[in-house]
């Protein structure tokens, strides 16, 4: 399968044959008005998305996004108007955005060119997409939605309701998170606010805004899109796309069963907390994905991290994440049940032979508050030097430092190293947490713009 464009085998930049019948065969699968493959993951996807703008624009995107945002930025030359996730009050995980919030920031900034969701985030919490979008459209400004994790949810009613159902201008899908696809293959999913030619139903100045905006996409995504597109990974998405038609609610219904069955019996285990769909009563938070199933350990000796090494190590399971008071399994449609019922049996085991020490184990996932000093653009531009991080204090940061999994920056190029960041950073450091961004990911130095 790995050719190049052939004669009948069509052309990824000016698709007529093959290609463009698969990505109208995904559009209709994903109820998009259309498709376009992305063989290198949902970056791809939504750098060309942030790039649809225009430069100076400002753009309301979420605290708990994936680092991939800060590339966007840069090539775009917007400006983010960062607002905070809603966390669990409990373990202090970044869940979901409230409609409230963003309604705040866009009393507060003007000019802002669109609005940037996670839905579903990297713990399974979806947003309230549709009240998001009946505010927005009271404005004319377009939603976009990271829907990274949640390719799935146009296959199942009772799964969440996919982003575009719900009037999302654009979505990104990392379909090899949960399709049975090859590694990067993804998926950019557009609604009607991005058709290029709007017709004659839509002839006034907002329909044109939305056709420069569709135009400036497809530049964007032909621009950032390599001339030599693999056909394993294009021919991937189309055999997965079919099986998700063919099969994808019978597997999902299967899934959905044995979630429901095996989180119920993980919170019998003593010692450990299944989370999952009481992160509905929190606020902005209006559905959970049942595949990601996330362990509280607070109840054992062991730290979340400990947990994952034994898993690992004693057990050949490998988890989604392991943090300090948590660990998180993420469970596919083609999971059955012996595979669900042996992890169950890992974490009993460990539960048993690990019983509670009597002290909870120390919570700091949530990054301190930020203060942007310099656009995204202004701090990648900028000299750099390096110094030892207990003397960055008020210096600003020349890169990036993200916790990894899940990519969710805590430190951004262009912000203040204050007090509360060394702290934070410090906190990794004593857990052990793996980083992603420094030059240095020991921590002991950092690049720090002059």
């Amino acid at each position: 399968m790995d050719l190049t464009e052939l004669p009948e085998l069509d052309d990824f930049h000016e698709p007529q044959g093959v290609i463009d019948q698969a990505q109208r065969l995904m559009a209709r699968a994903c109820g998009a008005q259309q498709s376009l493959f992305l063989v290198n993951g949902c970056t791809a996807g939504i750098h060309a998305l942030l790039m649809s703008g225009v430069e100076g624009e400002r753009v309301v995107i979420p605290r708990n996004s994936h680092r991939s945002f800060f590339g966007g930025l840069v090539l775009a030359g917007s400006i983010p108007v960062w607002i905070p996730a809603e966390a669990d009050p409990d373990l202090g995980i970044g869940l979901a955005v409230k409609t409230e919030t963003i309604a705040e920031a866009l009393l507060t900034n003007e000019q802002v060119g669109a609005v940037w969701l996670t839905s579903p985030s990297y713990y399974g919490t979806c947003c309230d997409v549709a009240a998001v979008n009946r505010l927005l459209a009271e404005r004319d400004i377009p939603l976009m939605v990271d829907e990274a994790h949640g390719a799935h949810f146009p296959f199942h009613p009772l799964y969440p309701r996919p982003a575009l159902r719900d009037g999302a201008a654009a979505v990104v899908n990392g379909l090899h998170k949960t399709w049975p696809v090859l590694t990067q293959c993804a998926c950019l999913n557009l609604g009607r606010p991005f058709q290029v030619n709007p017709g004659s139903d839509s002839p006034d100045s907002s329909g044109q805004l939305r056709s420069q905006r569709g135009v400036r996409l497809m530049s964007a995504y032909h621009m950032l899109t390599t001339t030599s597109p693999s056909y394993p990974l294009m021919a991937s998405i189309d055999i997965a796309r079919d099986f998700m038609e063919r099969e994808g609610q019978r597997c999902l219904q299967r899934a959905l069963e044995l979630s429901a069955e095996y989180k119920t019996r993980l919170n019998r285990i003593k010692g450990v907390r299944c989370w999952g769909e009481e992160w509905t009563n929190l606020p902005g938070i209006i559905a959970v994905d049942p595949l990601k199933v996330v362990v509280a350990v607070d109840g054992l000796e062991v730290t979340g991290i400990q947990m994952g090494e034994l898993l690992r190590r004693e057990y050949g399971i490998e988890v989604e994440i392991a943090q300090p008071r948590i660990i998180m399994a993420m469970f596919s449609l083609l999971h059955n049940r012996d595979d669900w019922e042996r992890f169950y049996q890992a974490v009993a085991k460990i539960a048993i032979c690990y019983p509670s020490a009597g002290k909870k184990q120390e919570t700091n996932y949530l990054p301190p508050p930020w203060h942007m000093v310099l656009s995204p653009r202004e701090a990648f531009l900028a000299p750099k030097n390096k110094v030892r991080l207990k003397g960055a204090r008020n210096m600003i940061a020349g890169e990036m430092v993200a916790m990894y999994p899940p990519g969710i920056p805590c430190l951004l190029p262009g912000e203040l190293i204050s007090d509360d960041i060394l702290e934070h950073l410090a906190y990794l450091k004593r857990m052990q947490v793996q980083v992603q961004g420094p030059v240095d990911p020991e921590l002991e130095s950092i690049l720090i713009i002059e």
